[in-house]
């Protein structure tokens, strides 16, 4: 009677983040797959780090995901708010990173 139901607006907005975090993780690590693909020598490790990064910031996402998802009113949700934080800053550092040594 005097509790008011939860407005889950904050929930909405992360996943829709981590829906486009997905794809924005998805695209650099093609980008940098490719990049390992088409050169030799010490800049493949590069490449191949910086893809790998890329596939750390998607399981980053799909973890945070996941957990806002099935997480409930539990503290596992506050960590899925902080899993998609740190995929996003990982997918703005890629995208500086390929911004520059485009």
């Amino acid at each position: 009677m005097f509790f008011r139901p939860r407005n889950d607006k904050v929930s909405a907005i992360a996943t829709t983040l981590a829906a486009a975090c997905a794809i924005a993780h998805v695209s650099f690590f093609t980008l940098f797959a490719w990049r390992v693909i088409g050169r030799a020598g010490m800049g493949s490790i590069a490449w191949a780090l910086l893809a790998l990064s890329a596939l750390l910031g998607l399981a980053c996402n799909a973890v945070g995901y996941y957990l806002i998802k099935n997480g409930g009113r539990t503290p596992a949700r506050k960590w899925g708010y902080w899993s998609i934080a740190t995929s996003t800053g990982i997918a703005g550092a890629l995208l500086a990173i390929a911004a520059v040594t485009a």
